[in-house]
């Protein structure tokens, strides 16, 4: 811990990952409270099946059973108890989404059939609480557990209804016209918002309708909506000159955005716009999304991106994640180059002196637990770490960025 501390400057992201690894197999029992893969136990699950690939060593396929084995036991829901921003259902939806994953990548043998329709049927009812509550936000609304449905859809008809719900009420639910474009308002915060990012906005609902299009559901209403939200997003532009972002956080009078992360900030807003208009075939919007994130690349300071930790959600593994997801989608070197920058910033934000390799969670930091997780901790930093080295260890799936 104090040698990652002491000697940042001989520090480098493939020495810290093996000390990772090893901290968090240390720690992820006890400290992981839950079963889901942002918060809980199904993270630690998620890196050592990974990690084991990466190695080529069985014993972390061991440490994975382990931490499934504890993972399940925690799956009552009398006794769950939400932690930072989790909650049953979203961690229950990403648990599925883990065994879909470990199964297709021949990490598990099981297929847990029977589970998953359960799952389904879970899901599907809480899919229309959500939309009478018009909520669709990923980490409490109906899109951020839609994304397993859609996994689903192409072998259970429930899911694929409950697809189906989501699709309807984002058409129904529309605000806006085909002049100025369509949009969401965000209701389940204090005051309605009409946010534009991944977490609760129209590059939310861009990225749900990319999945469902190309999951072949209702393409044309897809495309619909997904045409004339990318032109409510783009007319909604500021100067960035003046407010370093192009895009406001929620539409209200410009004011100076200097987040840089997936939960808020141009670069995640850009990579829907660019998934979105590339499946639509729009090339005048491509190119916006492109230029969008190309001038993003040249923020690097803390004063232009708000990056204090080294995180998955707030922190420097979120350019380093969305860089490489829109490397793979344009084939564009300078988002490789701007990946592998962000990349080997990572050790230089170990800089305490503490149990967690000098690593600490900017807003989170007083929770154990948020010290070692995917979303805010060690696990995310070294599962980010290894997507760096190859695109078979993809996680895209498990960071908004499908």
């Amino acid at each position: 811990m104090e040698a990652v501390s002491k000697n940042l400057g001989k520090i480098n992201t493939q020495i810290l990952l093996p000390e990772i690894v090893d901290l968090v197999n240390k720690h992820a029992l006890d400290a992981l409270p839950n079963f889901g893969v942002g918060h809980g136990k199904g993270g630690a699950v998620l890196l050592n099946c990974l990690y084991a690939s990466y190695t080529k060593n069985e014993i972390y396929y061991a440490a994975a059973e382990r931490f499934l084995e504890a993972a399940f036991d925690d799956l009552n829901p009398s006794r769950y108890k939400s932690t930072l921003t989790s909650n049953y259902y979203l961690d229950i939806a990403e648990f599925g989404n883990l065994l879909i994953y470990l199964e297709n990548e021949g990490h598990i043998e099981e297929d847990y059939t029977s589970f998953k329709r359960q799952i389904d049927d879970l899901l599907a009812g809480r899919v229309k609480e959500n939309i009478a509550e018009r909520n669709f936000g990923m980490s409490k609304g109906a899109i951020g557990i839609g994304f397993y449905l859609l996994n689903r859809s192409s072998l259970s008809i429930v899911a694929k209804k409950a697809v189906l719900q989501i699709l309807h009420a984002l058409d129904e639910l529309k605000e806006g016209d085909e002049v100025n474009g369509y949009f969401w308002t965000t209701h389940y915060f204090s005051e309605p918002r009409v946010y534009t990012g991944l977490a609760h906005g129209s590059a939310m609902v861009l990225n749900f309708l990319s999945s469902a299009s190309e999951a072949g559901i209702e393409p044309e209403k897809c495309a619909e909506l997904m045409r004339y939200g990318l032109k409510f997003l783009l007319q909604n532009r500021m100067d960035s000159q003046l407010f370093t972002s192009v895009f406001p956080l929620w539409i209200k009078e410009p004011e100076k955005i200097i987040n840089h992360c997936l939960v808020y900030g141009d670069i995640g807003t850009s990579y829907a716009i660019i998934r979105a208009a590339q499946i639509l075939k729009e090339e005048d919007y491509l190119a916006e999304g492109i230029q969008i994130a190309l001038a993003t690349i040249k923020r690097k300071t803390k004063e232009e991106t708000f990056l204090n930790d080294a995180s998955v959600k707030y922190g420097v593994c979120s350019p380093c994640l969305i860089y490489s997801r829109i490397y793979e989608l344009t084939g564009i070197e300078a988002f490789k180059k701007a990946s592998a920058y962000w990349e080997a910033q990572i050790p230089s934000y170990a800089t305490g002196r503490n149990k967690y390799l000098g690593f600490k969670s900017f807003f989170f930091g007083e929770y154990d637990n948020a010290q070692l997780d995917l979303n805010f901790g060690l696990i995310g930093i070294a599962l980010t770490i290894m997507q760096s080295t190859s695109d078979r260890y993809k996680i895209n799936q498990f960071t908004w960025l499908h």
